[in-house]
């Protein structure tokens, strides 16, 4: 009988821990935006002392660490993202307590980054759209280089990210919406207009405006170019590629480019010519690896991709 009573009992925690406290999560969320203990502990109005004495403690109960010091900086782990994104519905739980009741609910806030040509030519008619379906949710857009964007939602900074290059980093998962290979742009009444495929052969005269050698794909066309024995004649760089259009518009040079987007806002005077050997390009859209997608995102996300227009020269990925 007493092995039955004993049994019935409600079993005990295996490790004995106490959850986190509310103050080690909020720790945790300062720490993640701020990367430095002092800073968390002037976000909070706590001491520093304080914020290390918590941190320490939600390490203890996770059983390994949340942060790595490079630098001066504490980065944080995938852990440390993980157990952030369980305990945003305690936050957001604390925050509608907050204004309840006889407060009206605040519309929540979904956060988007981009570089600037997508931002000009495939967000706004997307936003548009959403803003109809959705008129809750006030959509705050982030317009920044690629590899900040891909920081951004690698660091959770925002809930949506949407680039034109293929990316790969711990902290993010990336959706495919559409594929390119390179095409030649110039301006119509160019000599090689008539001509539907260019090899770096074809543009071993031409002055070229090529995007940063920081782009992937920029090292792929001087790749192309070093195969075929032919020296790129390289007279300008930029980090946009609406910008390097622009230039090629102004009859400064030739330019190897991404079609997608700049087909959407009309090419005008312009035409563009595929490039051999391909170069692959990918449009994509990112979320943080750890945790849930919010769901406006994710709802923002799928309209984006039912959205995505024919032009010709690029393929949706549906």
């Amino acid at each position: 009988m007493a092995s039955t009573a004993r049994s019935a009992r409600p079993p005990a925690s295996t490790s004995g821990r106490r959850p986190p406290s509310l103050r080690e999560l909020e720790v945790l969320q300062a720490m993640i935006a701020t990367r430095k203990t002092v800073a968390a502990a002037q976000m909070l109005g706590i001491s520093q002392p304080a914020v290390s004495r918590a941190l320490a403690a939600l390490e203890a109960h996770v059983g390994r660490p949340l942060f790595a010091r490079e630098g001066g900086r504490l980065v944080p782990t995938a852990d440390a993202f993980a157990l952030d994104a369980e305990a945003q519905p305690i936050f957001a739980a604390l925050e509608r307590l907050n204004s309840w009741p006889g407060q009206a609910v605040q519309a929540s806030v979904l956060r988007i980054a981009t570089p600037p040509t997508l931002a000009q030519f495939v967000l706004p008619p997307v936003l548009a759209e959403f803003r109809r379906q959705e008129p809750d949710v006030v959509a705050n857009v982030e317009i920044d280089t690629s590899s900040t964007v891909i920081s951004q939602v690698a660091d959770r900074a925002v809930d949506l990210g949407l680039v034109d290059m293929s990316a790969s980093h711990i902290g993010i998962h990336g959706e495919a919406i559409r594929e390119a290979v390179a095409h030649v742009l110039m301006p119509e009444e160019h000599p090689l207009a008539d001509r539907e495929v260019l090899s770096p052969q074809d543009l071993a005269d031409e002055p070229i405006i090529a995007l940063a050698r920081r782009f992937p794909e920029r090292i792929k066309v001087e790749q192309a170019f070093a195969d075929a024995g032919v020296a790129l004649r390289l007279v300008g760089e930029g980090t946009a590629a609406v910008f390097v259009a622009e230039m090629v518009r102004q009859r400064v040079g030739l330019a190897l480019l991404n079609p997608f987007p700049l087909t959407l806002g009309g090419l005008c005077g312009l035409v563009a010519r595929r490039f051999a050997p391909a170069i692959a390009y990918r449009t994509m859209l990112l979320f943080p690896s750890a945790g849930s997608v919010a769901p406006a995102a994710r709802r923002f996300a799928d309209l984006l991709i039912a959205m995505q227009p024919e032009d010709g020269l690029t393929m949706p990925i549906r």
